[in-house]
């Protein structure tokens, strides 16, 4: 896995978030919005990748926060959290260029999963994840209806300003059109399906208040999800 971190610190915040992280991989795709959070005890930092406000809670009632993007093995998640905060640890001389990890800059290996929506009066379509290398994940990718078609929309954040941000997208023109078009080809090729199949295959997949699905596999169960 070929990736690049860069770290910016937050400067004049009494938050216990001292730096976020953007991790660029192969040059070609980047992942923004990854917080470096200094524990409530004080003692050392952990990574909290970027997430979303479900519409569940837990026990106590508090909200319940999914990963919007984030490693899908443990070996993984170790690898690239400690590089992270070694990284954070090495700002000052790493610089605007960051911490590379890998050998060369060649666009990451990924493949998607998509479940369609069929649901009246909604423009989304269809809900993507795009794995990176089968080690890292980014969900809530939408496929929107528009006045010209379909096109694809990366998961994004409201700023304080009322704008929003993409949390992941791509860097370059070529690996953008590679991108959308491998998930434009994936939500057609579900829809090609029977309906009767395509829900077969949703079985074990469970939709929210909004919509949205959320798929149950073991990767949900990781003790740092």
């Amino acid at each position: 896995m070929n990736y690049r971190i860069n770290v910016f610190e937050v400067k004049g915040n009494d938050s216990n978030v001292k730096a976020y992280a953007n991790i660029a991989f192969g040059e070609s795709l980047v992942v923004r919005n990854i917080a470096i959070v200094e524990r409530k005890d004080g003692e050392g930092l952990f990574v909290n990748m970027p997430s979303y406000r479900s519409n569940e809670v837990n026990e106590q009632g508090n909200p319940v926060y999914k990963d919007i993007a984030n490693p899908v093995t443990k070996e993984f998640y170790k690898e690239l959290t400690d590089n992270i905060l070694e990284a954070y640890e090495k700002r000052a001389e790493l610089g605007k260029d960051g911490m590379k990890v890998g050998d060369d800059s060649a666009e990451p290996v990924f493949n998607v999963s998509l479940t369609p929506i069929d649901r009246e009066g909604s423009h989304t379509k269809g809900l993507a994840r795009v794995y990176i290398e089968d080690s890292f994940v980014i969900q809530n990718i939408s496929v929107v209806e528009g006045k010209n078609g379909l096109f694809v929309s990366m998961p994004a954040y409201k700023t304080s300003r009322g704008d929003y941000q993409d949390i992941a997208f791509p860097i370059t023109k070529d690996f953008r059109e590679k991108l959308f078009g491998a998930v434009l080809d994936a939500y057609k090729q579900e829809k090609e399906k029977p309906r009767e199949k395509r829900a077969a295959e949703t079985k074990d997949k469970v939709q929210s208040k909004d919509g949205e699905f959320i798929e149950v596999s073991d990767k949900d169960d990781l003790p740092f999800r």
